[in-house]
């Protein structure tokens, strides 16, 4: 039999990781919210875009849902507004945990660098690492899909400013205004993004077991591009296509910019606000031979 108080702390353990985060997961929400923006002030990308394209940024409004189907975020232009649902976030953090299997690991070093499974599709597991720290599982978790979230929303509404923008005065010279296929790639580029962002914010692009996942997720990418054409004949799978390939070139991104993530990062959002499918498509195939393409100059 294990040691009486060894048994009674698992026991705590485990029943503290499995109830809701009910009102925290509010709190969470809204500094995950101030936090990403106080991110793209550090960083300069709010400062860069603003001059860069000649906007003016206004922060979206932040609204909390006890529950929406199937989505965690959602933005609206009409009302610059990001939405996220909590129930979403409660069943995204159970199946984490399930991915993880962390009821029958329980004994892991503080703050230590694990993997969780960001694909929007069954087919590969598209891994983004993440701190755990052993106290509250559950947070960590929830910290993580927020903060993630938050980027790819918060991604939109840059996308939609810098696009009316060029609406109105065409300001991105190597863009065809008139092409409206570049609104089909709205998905694809904040998937990019966040991704990018995840990794900078958190510092993992510093950290070997961080880099890891970004590495691991190559082959699996090129294989999902292989299946693109079968995926995107399905109904249900095809408009979760531009989120997972984002997804893929935004791990490719990481991969090639590794310690230079920061010091590249105004050459790769120029990138993310030109980056369409056949682009995407292209630099996963070709990765490796060259990869000065994976930055816009």
């Amino acid at each position: 039999m294990n040691d009486p108080k060894e048994y009674i702390n698992d026991v705590a353990y485990n029943v503290k990781n499995a109830f809701s985060l009910n009102d925290d997961l509010d709190k969470i929400i809204e500094s995950e919210f101030e936090d990403a923006i106080k991110s793209l002030h550090k960083f300069g990308i709010i400062e860069y875009i603003e001059s860069r394209y000649k906007i003016n940024y206004i922060k979206p409004k932040l609204e909390i849902l006890e529950d929406k189907p199937s989505i965690i975020g959602e933005y609206s232009q009409i009302e610059n507004k990001i939405s996220i649902s909590k129930k979403s976030i409660e069943r995204s953090i159970d199946s984490q945990l399930g991915f993880l299997s962390y009821y029958k690991e329980i004994k892991r070093s503080i703050s230590d660098i694990e993997y969780l499974n960001k694909s929007y599709n069954p087919i590969f597991a598209f891994l983004y690492p993440l701190y755990i720290n052993e106290k509250n599982i559950r947070k960590a978790i929830a910290e993580s899909i927020i903060r993630s979230a938050m980027f790819h929303e918060i991604w939109h509404s840059i996308d939609y400013s810098i696009l009316y923008k060029s609406f109105k005065g065409s300001i991105i010279e190597d863009i065809d205004i008139n092409n409206l296929t570049i609104l089909k790639n709205l998905e694809l580029r904040a998937s990019a993004f966040e991704v990018v962002m995840y990794y900078l914010v958190n510092d993992f692009y510093k950290h070997e077991k961080g880099l890891i996942a970004a590495y691991s997720n190559i082959p699996k990418c090129r294989k999902y591009i292989e299946k693109m054409d079968k995926l995107e004949k399905d109904e249900y799978i095809n408009k979760y296509v531009p989120y997972d390939l984002g997804l893929c070139y935004g791990s490719f991104i990481v991969d090639a910019n590794k310690l230079l993530l920061r010091k590249n990062i105004y050459n790769i959002i120029e990138d993310i606000v030109r980056l369409d499918k056949e682009r995407a498509i292209n630099v996963i195939k070709h990765y490796g031979d060259n990869l000065e393409m994976l930055l816009y100059d």
